[in-house]
C-alpha cells in the first residue's frame, strides 16, 4: 500500500514538472515574439544607423525628446553636448533668397548650415568643424563668401559676393573652391538675389 502511494506520488511529480517545463516555455516563446516583432516594426527595412535615436524622425522619441518638438531640436541638443555624430537632416532642394540663407550660419544647431560661393548654395553642415561656430571659416556660413574665397581672406570686408575687382588668378582660386564643395557638399540651389557679380 504504501508503495503504490509512494510511486503515485512520484507519478504526479513528474507529470508537475512537465507541465512547469511547459510554461516556461510558452512564456520565453512569447517574450522573444514580441522582442523580433517589435524590431521589424521599428525598422521596417528603412532604420538608422548608428547609435541613439533618429534626428527629426517624425513618431519615434528618445532621449527627453517631446510630442511637438520641432524637426532637428534633439540634434541641436545632442550637438550641443558634444556628440559629433548627430547633424540636422539635410536641406531640402530649392532656391532662396539672402535672408533665408542668412539664418543658415551655425548659429542654430538644429537646422542645416549653409553657404554660397558664385551664387550657388551649398549644405555644408558635414563640415561643421570648419564652418560651425568655432570654425575656421565660420564666418563663411550663411552669406555669399565668393570674394573671400577667391581672395583667400578672412576679413570681414571681404565676406560677400562682390567679385568686381578680382584678377584672374582670384577667379580660379573661387573656381577651385566652387569644385571642392561640389565634390564634398550638396548643392541645394541658385541664391536668387545675393550680390555674387562675376562669371558663372
Amino acid at each position: 500500500m504504501a508503495e503504490t502511494k509512494r510511486s503515485a506520488a512520484k507519478s504526479w511529480l513528474v507529470a508537475l514538472g512537465y507541465v512547469i517545463a511547459a510554461g516556461v516555455a510558452l512564456a520565453t516563446g512569447r517574450r522573444e515574439g514580441k522582442r523580433g516583432g517589435r524590431s521589424k516594426e521599428g525598422s521596417g527595412g528603412k532604420g538608422h544607423h548608428g547609435r541613439g535615436p533618429p534626428v527629426g524622425g517624425g513618431h519615434h522619441r528618445g532621449h527627453g525628446e517631446t510630442r511637438g518638438e520641432e524637426p532637428g531640436a534633439m540634434a541641436a541638443r545632442l550637438a550641443a553636448m558634444g556628440d559629433e555624430e548627430w547633424y540636422p537632416a539635410p536641406m531640402r532642394k530649392g532656391d532662396m533668397t539672402v535672408a533665408q540663407l542668412k539664418r543658415h550660419d551655425g548659429s542654430d544647431l538644429g537646422i542645416p548650415i549653409l553657404l554660397a560661393a558664385k551664387g550657388r548654395v551649398y549644405d555644408v553642415t558635414r563640415g561643421r568643424d570648419f564652418y560651425g561656430p568655432g570654425g575656421a571659416y565660420a564666418n563663411f556660413a550663411g552669406i555669399d563668401c565668393s570674394r573671400a574665397l577667391a581672395k583667400m581672406s578672412l576679413r570681414r570686408e571681404d565676406l560677400s559676393g562682390d567679385v568686381s575687382d578680382a584678377t584672374e588668378a582670384d577667379l580660379a582660386v573661387l573656381d577651385d573652391w566652387v569644385r571642392k564643395f561640389k565634390d564634398k557638399y550638396p548643392s541645394v540651389g541658385r541664391l536668387i538675389d545675393g550680390d555674387y557679380n562675376g562669371p558663372r
